[in-house]
């Protein structure tokens, strides 16, 4: 089975077309009979489609289930202090709704950037799965677990590294999800907006478009609007003064 989002090419060279097969999402483990057992029933209960701009769960709101997404792209967001915060975005293959507090309620919401459509877990069944195999468990506490090392990595990056290295990071690690996804690394889309960015690394919108037309006079990159490739990896990650 084969889980579409967007077509899109980056200027020069073929980016993917958001096509992840299932082997690749994190749900793999979980609804392959091997994963999680031939005793066990497969834990997908529902498919959900969202249009673009549609929150998939709100913070604040009790969590009811996790999503694998099978197809388009989310944001999770926090409010602090009035404010908007992107903490993450969500590609094909990605799970969403593990953000769960101590009162079982979300920390975050979930808003598609695009036309989306996932495969829908109730947290009721999750947890008796996890009971009931333990790899089931194994694999579900692993990717709480990923999200976390992620949302850690992600403070550090705020708080330590200068503008250029943020963006040009985020540039590098997005290729590098788009290659675990069979694609490639240099050339992909760009499915949120420069604004979405800038929430997500704590810049201006100004300061990214800045920095991107920066890169790309540099010879370091190519870039559209919705989308970028990579012309000289090396170069971006390096530790040169912006």
């Amino acid at each position: 089975m084969v889980l579409t989002a967007i077509d899109t090419k980056a200027p020069g060279a073929a980016a993917p077309q958001a096509q992840v097969a299932c082997a690749a999402c994190a749900f793999a483990p979980l609804c392959s009979p091997r994963g999680r057992g031939a005793d066990t029933p497969s834990p997908v209960e529902a498919r959900r489609r969202i249009s673009r701009g549609q929150a998939l769960f709100d913070a604040d709101t009790p969590q009811m289930s996790i999503y694998a997404v099978r197809a388009g792209f989310l944001k999770s967001v926090v409010r602090c202090d009035g404010e908007s915060h992107i903490v993450e975005f969500l590609l094909p293959g990605d799970v969403a709704g593990l953000d769960r507090s101590s009162t079982g309620l979300h920390a975050s919401s979930a808003v598609a950037l695009s036309d989306c459509e996932l495969c829908e877990i109730s947290t009721y069944r999750a947890e008796m799965l996890c009971d009931f195999n333990p790899r089931v468990g194994t694999h579900i506490r692993r990717l709480i677990a990923r999200q976390l090392a992620f949302a850690q990595q992600h403070a550090l990056s705020l708080s330590c590294l200068p503008v250029r290295e943020r963006l040009a990071r985020f540039l590098l690690d997005l290729g590098r999800r788009w290659m675990e996804r069979g694609y490639s690394a240099r050339a992909y889309a760009l499915p949120m907006t420069r604004r979405d960015i800038a929430e997500h690394l704590g810049l201006t919108p100004e300061t990214v478009s800045r920095m991107l037309a920066r890169f790309q006079e540099r010879g370091w990159i190519r870039q559209e609007l919705r989308s970028i490739e990579i012309l000289d990896e090396g170069a971006l990650g390096s530790k040169l003064p912006a």
